[in-house]
């Protein structure tokens, strides 16, 4: 039996459509594998958010100290590496894993249930802030946009079985984002 290693697809397809829309309409994606690892997070919104936030704050960081200090070519390719894990770290310190225990119904024995808030990656949020850079936010955005909802729909055509899979197995045990802020207000 193969097993198949559905990040590693993921990634695969996530270069050949980046490729595809580099070249068709000279639209990065935020870096090569990062629409395949956006694909498999796409039912975890917040997880993109963070991302998201983590590569813009690395790229105003970078951006700031280049108006003060000389930050071109590799420097300030490994600046934003640096920085987007920096930040993607300071913000899973920060917020990540926010954790609920959910009591079911009355006899019925109690679950642990979890609430993920992460940022996707350690170099996510760097090679995102490498293309905010290098072609300008919003263009970046609508690049990973088509490029992540493209490579999904390619992984859920092909691999439907071993996507539903995946999904179940992530959503095992995390909470409900209301069930979470319920448990926090009281």
């Amino acid at each position: 039996m193969i097993v198949l290693n559905l990040l590693a697809i993921s990634i695969g397809i996530g270069l050949l459509v980046t490729l595809i829309l580099v070249e068709a309409f000279g639209l990065a994606a935020g870096g090569l594998v990062v629409p395949g690892y956006m694909a498999l997070k796409v039912l975890q919104p917040w997880s993109v958010g963070l991302t998201l936030l983590a590569a813009y704050l690395t790229f105003i960081t970078v951006r700031t100290l280049s108006s003060f200090m000389v930050v071109y070519g590799r420097r300030k390719t490994a600046l934003m590496i640096l920085g987007g894990y920096l930040s993607g770290s300071l913000l899973d310190l920060g917020l990540g894993g926010v954790m609920t225990f959910s009591t079911g119904t009355e006899g019925a024995a109690n679950q642990f249930n979890y609430f993920e808030l992460s940022v996707i990656g350690y170099i996510i949020p760097g090679l995102i802030a490498i293309w905010f850079d290098r072609q300008g936010v919003l263009k970046t955005l609508a690049g990973l946009i088509v490029s992540t909802v493209l490579v999904r729909l390619i992984l859920i055509a092909l691999l439907p079985d071993l996507v539903t899979a995946y999904e179940a197995e992530q959503a095992l045990n995390r909470a409900e984002l209301g069930t979470v802020i319920e448990e926090v207000m009281e």
